[in-house]
Parts: structure tokens; C-alpha cells; sequence
């Protein structure tokens, strides 16, 4: 069974995703110290299958290796690598893809955010380093997960931010925003302060002095701008600028964030390093890359 869906961008995602790993790993392999080092974790919280499949244009589809088998093939490899995926049939494709690969991998049939909880609880963090991909299918994320992932002061998360969803959801006219989309957007976004962030009034009282209407402002720019504002308030080692992915019409579909929850200077200045080196050659020439790529094609020194 192949998981279909995306488009280019997916592989942007994808190719960026497979860098980090390699780098993250490569550059922790030995610390804090070769006798003692971290176990290094990763958690996929919407997994898919381990393969996709996207469409490269109007009448071109391409099967492409996804996040689970990507983490999976990562060298040097990670001690502990967690899949989620509520899909039953995504679960059984990632049990034969685990059964590979010994008993440092787990398949998790669950609500993301559930499995998240539990991952999160059972793990000693003071012993760990690892990295989340948080790549929701829509607006199914609320803010209490990412802050219950920024306390573990031990993960780099790579957020694919819904920002097309949530854009959708704040209608231009704010009465038009019902309580649903409110709730939503609340849940979210982690607070209710995006009222007045995204909408200005509109100068027109009506003929009955009722309060005059709002009207949205901001734009899709501007609304992760203010996601980028509200994690790091939550991450506080560091939040990267948005990279946003975008459909062929030019539209912005999603804002990837890297977020470092380890406030250690050493920490935030090594992950930073790395992240910011592949999100400027992503930012810069988004063009397709092969998902095998490693921390080697990049010409990086980690160290």
C-alpha cells in the first residue's frame, strides 16, 4: 500500500527532513562524551506508510521513500525510532517496514497526540537527545502537545505548520467565524489573541448603531509570523524563520518551523548551525533533491 498525497513540496519536506537526520546524528554520535553518550530518539507523529506517492505535475505521479523509511536508513542510526499513525492500514505497512529493522523501532496505533503523551512520559529526557517530525494531516495539533514537547528540553521538532487551514478557517469576515473555526483556531494557535492579530475593524457601523464589523488584515505571511512569535515563546532555545511551501500556483500552503526546545547555548548553537545551513539552500533553490542525500553531500563542517 502506498500513502498518496502531496506534491512537490513533499519532497522539499522530505529532503530536508533526510539532511537533518543525517547531520543530527553524525554530530551526536559521541557526546556528551564517547564512553556516555545520549540515546538519540526519533518520534514520527503522523508516519504514513514509509512510502508515497506525489504528484510532480498535472499528469506525473512519482513514488517517493517517506519520513519513516527515511529515519530509518539515517546513518550513523538512531538508538530508539517511534512511528504514529492512527490509519490501520498505514500501521500494518509500517509493522513490515519495523520488522527490518530490530527492536529499536516501535509502531504506535494512536492518536498522534496521544502517542506523543505517552512517548514523552515514558522516556528519561536528561539521558536523550532526538528529533520530532510533526507533519499533521490538517489542523490536528492543539498547542498543549507542542508545549508538552518543548518541556522536554531534549527534541528538535520540525513543524509543518497548516498555515493554508488555518487561513481558510479565519474567514475575511469575522462573522463568518463560527464557533467551530473558533475553537479550532483557538485550540491551534494556543490562544485566543489571534482575534486581534488577524482582523481590524471596518469602519462601517451599522444603520442601527449595531458595533461595527472586522475584517481580516493579515496575511498568510503575516499569520506565521505570528505562529513564529508564539514557539518561541514556548521553545526557548531557538525557532527558525518560516519556509514556506508552496503550491504551483505560488500560494503558501504550510510554514516549516525548526524549533530546538534545549535551551543549552552549545546545544541551540550546533542545531542552529545545521538547520539554518539547509533551510538557506532550500530557502534560496527549492528545487527537487534526492531523499538519500546526507549530511556529507552538503559540504558542512559539523564540528
Amino acid at each position: 500500500m502506498k500513502h498518496t498525497f502531496g506534491g512537490p513540496w513533499t519532497q522539499i519536506k522530505l529532503d530536508l527532513l533526510a539532511r537533518y537526520l543525517a547531520s543530527f546524528n553524525q554530530a551526536l554520535q559521541y557526546r556528551p562524551v564517547p564512553s556516555h553518550p545520549f540515546k538519540r530518539i526519533y518520534i514520527d507523529a503522523f508516519a504514513g506508510t514509509g512510502e508515497c506517492e506525489i504528484k510532480t505535475d498535472e499528469q506525473t505521479v512519482e513514488t517517493i521513500e517517506g519520513s519513516a523509511k527515511i529515519a530509518l536508513q539515517t546513518t550513523p542510526v538512531f538508538d530508539e525510532v517511534h512511528l504514529i499513525d492512527l490509519n490501520q492500514a498505514h500501521v500494518h505497512e509500517l509493522n513490515k517496514l519495523a520488522a527490518g529493522y530490530g527492536n529499536r523501532v516501535c509502531v504506535h496505533h494512536d492518536d498522534a497526540n496521544v502517542a506523543i503523551n505517552k512517548i514523552l512520559r515514558l522516556l528519561n529526557w536528561d539521558q536523550c537527545r532526538g528529533v520530532l517530525f510533526l507533519d499533521p494531516y490538517g489542523m490536528t495539533v492543539p498547542w498543549a502537545t507542542l508545549q508538552k514537547i518543548a518541556r522536554t528540553r531534549a527534541l528538535d521538532v520540525w513543524y509543518l505548520f497548516p498555515l493554508s487551514g488555518v487561513y481558510r478557517q479565519a474567514a475575511n469576515d469575522f462573522d463568518k467565524v463560527d464557533q467551530s473555526k473558533s475553537n479550532s483556531l483557538d485550540e491551534v494557535l494556543g490562544t485566543l489573541t489571534w482575534r486581534d492579530h488577524f482582523y481590524k475593524a471596518d469602519g462601517q457601523a451599522g444603520l442601527l448603531g449595531e458595533q461595527e464589523g472586522r475584517i481580516r488584515v493579515a496575511t498568510p505571511e503575516d499569520i506565521a509570523g505570528f505562529v513564529h512569535h508564539r514557539l518561541a515563546e514556548v521553545f526557548r532555545g531557538w525557532v527558525s524563520d518560516p519556509l514556506y511551501l508552496r503550491s504551483s500556483n505560488g500560494a503558501p500552503l504550510f510554514a516549516l518551523f525548526c524549533c530546538i526546545a534545549n535551551p543549552s547555548p552549545k546545544a541551540v548553537e550546533l542545531a542552529k548551525k545545521i538547520a539554518s545551513h539547509i533551510l538557506g539552500k532550500f530557502g534560496t533553490a527549492p528545487t527537487r533533491r534526492s531523499a538519500k542525500s546526507t549530511a556529507s553531500d552538503q559540504n558542512f563542517p559539523l564540528f
